[in-house]
């Protein structure tokens, strides 16, 4: 296992520094765009944001997922026209298809905005928007051919780098010149356009594009059978995600909008841990089952969840510590979302703590049980909002998504168990349980002593808390895959 593990390790190491980074450009990028725009021109971008990236994943088809499940098989088989076959016809097809979207959506905008998202007056904003599925797609989907060939860096270098410094500059220039209104447009265009053409001349240069094959229609038919189900899937889960922005949006006014997607940002800032393992596991995940392995599997599986999970925690305390002090940050009246920031990061921690249940149940071919359980996640999810958001506002929402997150995770766990047998648990957890209890503990009461500026306060006892949980668990001792982990990060660091 320890082979799989630091392979996997060192290259979800590449997505970890990436998404780091991305972190970092991300609160800039949001911190800017608060503190100069508002929280209700911002609210009105993020709405309008939330809409349009409902047809991206519509117009994939579910081919992401298929591309990550196929590549690999005809790796391993040397099967390299057929592997670039299906890579071709992916790309070709989903920009037809988001091209179309994007025309329907700019034509249709009055009709949209005030029939589909009750605000008649962002119809200008929606047309500005519509093209970014093209581009949008075509990234989302790049990142499937690129984990399948396990290039991941092309695509990391992109997203977590490339598009997010770009989009503060342009931001940054635009705000400057007095170009407030569509500022945040304008720098999301620049970013997509210039991230788009760089995937694809990296995908070009690792060779896999080729001539469509008209005699490959059966493979095109098997790869359609694996994806589509993913559509559906992928589809529910993404209206899972973006409900809560979307009738927040048609319910309240866009400062809300605002207020509450920058909750929804820090209180999901921890799950690039998980992103970066599932990133690199998801193959590894389609490999050992093809080999029947599954000991490998669980025992991975195992070690993964439990550093997603002890990351997550990390971050959970220091929201529940600094809550008002974190959304203070971005400005006095995004204080109002503490509260919600809080439900936020506890549903975090509860995605975190199944691990990557989800891609395993996709990569063993178990797609229409992932399907059904999304399917009630999101009935459960609407129904909640829809009942929740009228009376106790961002607050409601927030509570929806967290018991929607928790009972899908129930599932996924439930599932993988009966499936497969394995689960992510072992003795181990009560290290990071009691870690958590004690640094917690030694830091709310320093808190209440100490009396220093709410900054200072925030940044110093947010450092001391990161060291001590960490000293903590490593007192406790490591086990071996602990020091694989550790081993692979600190060989990829000093690289």
């Amino acid at each position: 296992m320890n082979k799989e593990l630091t392979n996997v390790t060192k290259q979800s190491g590449i997505v970890f520094t990436g998404k780091l980074i991305s972190l970092i450009f991300g609160l800039l990028f949001n911190f800017v765009a608060a503190r100069f725009l508002g929280a209700e021109v911002y609210g009105e971008f993020m709405y309008i944001l939330a809409f349009i990236g409902f047809f991206p994943l519509l117009a994939m088809m579910g081919l992401q997922q298929g591309l990550v499940y196929f590549i690999p098989k005809f790796n391993e088989n040397k099967e390299m026209d057929k592997r670039n076959s299906i890579v071709t016809f992916s790309f070709l097809l989903v920009f037809l298809i988001s091209l179309t979207m994007s025309l329907l959506i700019f034509i249709n905008s009055d009709f949209i905005a005030e029939n589909l998202l009750n605000k008649p007056d962002l119809s200008n904003l929606i047309k500005l928007m519509s093209p970014l599925i093209i581009f949008t797609t075509l990234i989302q989907l790049s990142k499937g051919a690129f984990q399948g060939i396990k290039r991941i860096k092309y695509f990391v270098i992109n997203r977590d780098i490339l598009i997010p410094v770009l989009k503060i500059l342009v931001l940054l220039i635009t705000v400057l010149i007095g170009f407030r209104t569509y500022s945040l447009a304008v720098a999301f265009h620049v970013g997509t356009i210039v991230g788009t053409i760089y995937l694809l001349t990296g995908i070009y240069k690792q060779g896999l594009f080729s001539r469509i094959r008209l005699g490959e229609s059966s493979r095109y038919k098997e790869l359609f059978k694996f994806s589509l189900p993913l559509l559906l899937t992928g589809y529910l889960g993404l209206i899972s995600q973006k409900t809560d922005i979307m009738m927040i949006g048609y319910f309240l006014s866009e400062d809300q909008v605002g207020i509450y997607n920058i909750a929804l940002r820090i209180g999901t800032l921890s799950s690039f841990i998980l992103v970066a393992f599932n990133t690199m596991f998801a193959p590894t995940i389609s490999s050992l089952y093809n080999k029947s392995d599954i000991d490998t599997l669980a025992n991975m599986y195992k070690v993964i969840t439990k550093w997603v999970v002890g990351v997550n925690l990390i971050a959970f305390a220091l929201i529940l510590l600094f809550s008002e002090e974190i959304m203070r940050v971005f400005g006095s009246e995004f204080i109002a979302g503490s509260t919600a920031l809080i439900l936020i990061a506890v549903g975090q921690v509860m995605n975190a703590g199944v691990g990557s249940a989800g891609f395993i149940l996709i990569m063993t071919g178990n797609t229409l049980y992932v399907m059904y359980i999304n399917f009630i996640t999101v009935i459960l999810n609407i129904t909640l909002n829809f009942f929740l958001i009228p009376i106790y506002g961002i607050e409601g929402a927030a509570f929806a998504s967290l018991i929607s997150v928790l009972i899908v995770n129930i599932l996924r766990l439930i599932l993988v168990y009966k499936i497969h047998k394995i689960h992510p648990y072992d003795a181990s957890f009560l290290k990071l349980i009691m870690t958590f209890i004690i640094s917690f503990v030694i830091i709310y009461l320093l808190n209440s002593w100490l009396s220093l500026i709410w900054f200072n306060q925030l940044i110093g006892l947010s450092i001391v808390f990161i060291l001590m949980f960490c000293f903590i668990y490593y007192y406790f001792g490591f086990s071996k895959e602990d020091n694989v982990i550790l081993n692979s990060v600190i060989k990829k660091i000093k690289k």
